[in-house]
């Protein structure tokens, strides 16, 4: 029975948020989804890390090897649907952004908070970060039909990490005043976050429904097999091991549907992916989480 409430108290609030997202677009009321996106992309999620960064005093160590360990579950995860769409006979271009890439950041980031507390926020905000930057880079690469490096020279996120490591690095503090309103800033990120995934769940349409269950059930649970396999081969326990596998378990990104439409890449077949697999993520997240509290 504790163990149901302590489930309820981390996987609850997160459906219950993009829930009410959800019930919001159905009742057709007003959502500006691209200022929504560019608030939480350019300045809630930077002011974010480095609030959470400074003030969990989590070593650049542990971030590294956080790092290392999302590197490598992309890359895994990469090689296997890649392998897997091949074999299914459908477009690598098409599906391979959506089962490579997880929502790391609208789901991954609230569920390790509730789950592993701050130091579990920390270590997934840089997993998050590699995961971004990557699917920015090689994931819109794939879906556009060639790479642009130079993307990543735009992504506050990349300056967010650069700060708070050169700041934690030094010793130094943010003026109390400026630390205040980057928490403040930082804090409407997550709650963003979760109302905006409830909101554009409820606009996608599922175009292959068979096909889409089978890819959306490998997202997970080839998600969670290759994040356990990460954290063992790395030696990774408590809530290192839990971080990287909840993050590698998460749901296909909602952020790989807006490229597929952006470069009509059949989007309708990455909606069906990207729908399935959050709603899958509801029944399974409590055995995920399971296996690593």
């Amino acid at each position: 029975m504790q163990v149901f409430h302590v489930l309820l108290n981390v996987v609850g609030p997160v459906v219950l948020v993009a829930f009410t997202g959800w019930l919001w677009a159905m009742r057709k009321q007003s959502f500006d989804a691209g200022f929504v996106g560019a608030l939480v992309n350019n300045i809630a999620t930077p002011c974010l890390i480095v609030d959470t960064l400074l003030r969990t005093g989590v070593q650049p160590a542990a971030l590294s090897t956080m790092g290392v360990a999302a590197f490598a579950t992309i890359a895994l995860t990469l090689a296997a649907s890649w392998l897997m769409i091949l074999a299914a006979g459908q477009q690598v271009r098409t599906f391979l952004p959506s089962m490579t890439w997880s929502n790391a950041g609208n789901i991954g980031l609230p569920l390790s908070l509730f789950a592993f507390g701050a130091e579990g926020l920390s270590l997934a905000i840089a997993f998050f970060t590699i995961s971004s930057l990557t699917n920015y880079t090689i994931g819109q690469g794939i879906s556009a039909g060639g790479l642009s490096f130079a993307q990543l020279l735009r992504m506050p996120i990349v300056y967010a990490i650069a700060i708070a490591l050169t700041l934690i690095g030094t010793g130094w503090q943010l003026p109390q005043f400026a630390g205040r309103a980057v928490q403040l800033m930082g804090g409407v990120a997550v709650p963003l976050m979760l109302f905006s995934l409830g909101y554009s769940l409820a606009t996608l349409k599922i175009a292959s429904l068979r096909l889409s269950l089978v890819f959306a059930l490998a997202r997970l649970l080839g998600g969670f097999a290759i994040g356990w396999a990460v954290a063992l081969l790395l030696g990774l326990e408590g809530v290192a091991r839990g971080v990287v596998v909840i993050q590698s378990a998460m749901p296909a990104a909602v952020l790989n549907y807006l490229f597929a439409l952006r470069y009509n890449n059949d989007p309708q077949e990455v909606a069906g992916v990207v729908v399935l697999s959050t709603l899958l993520a509801v029944l399974l997240l409590p055995l995920f989480l399971l296996s690593v509290m």
